[in-house]
């Protein structure tokens, strides 16, 4: 019996030998079984802005003497947006000035946000507020209404128009 565990003994380190041997190929067997790798991942700040439509001419073709300036509006256009950011807000501006005795206001409809109201952009050839507090979401076919008005004094302005932008900022 005593011949029995020592050679029990004496075959321990061979048997782990064999085990230790068995997991080694196993695992290298699994190696070439999966492969692995590294994903950045990053959220930028999303603030996107679009029009839809164009406003109708703006003509004044009509007024009464004493009447003071005449006024034409539009409603025709609609703008959405989409932002990650919170307390966005939209700006206007305009290319050119508008010309002497005439206004060019605008003003922008939100659901989500705070309208300035009626913004005269005549003259804001640096933006200016139009819409305040626009938090993460989206705001879409939001109203755009143009208004364009000339003094009594006014006699003919002929045909020309303007580019107005909006921008959505912090």
């Amino acid at each position: 019996m005593y011949r029995s565990i020592s050679t029990f003994v004496k075959t321990i380190p061979i048997i782990l030998f064999v085990i230790v041997i068995a997991s080694v190929g196993l695992l290298a067997q699994n190696r070439g079984n999966s492969a692995t790798q590294t994903v950045m991942l990053e959220v930028k700040p999303i603030a996107k802005i679009s029009v839809a439509g164009n406003p109708t001419p703006l003509i004044i073709d009509d007024t009464f003497p004493g009447s003071g300036p005449a006024s034409v509006s539009d409603e025709n256009t609609k703008y959405s947006l989409v932002t990650n950011v919170d307390n966005m807000k939209i700006a206007a501006s305009i290319n050119d000035r508008m010309p002497a005795g005439t206004k060019l206001m605008i003003k922008l409809t939100s659901s989500k946000a705070a309208s300035v109201g009626i913004v005269d952009v005549s003259s804001a050839l640096a933006p200016v507020d139009v819409v305040r507090g626009i938090q993460r979401g989206s705001d879409a076919n939001q109203s755009i209404s143009y208004t364009f008005a000339a003094n009594a004094d006014v006699e003919n302005l002929p045909s020309q128009s303007r580019m107005i932008t909006l921008t959505l900022t912090n």
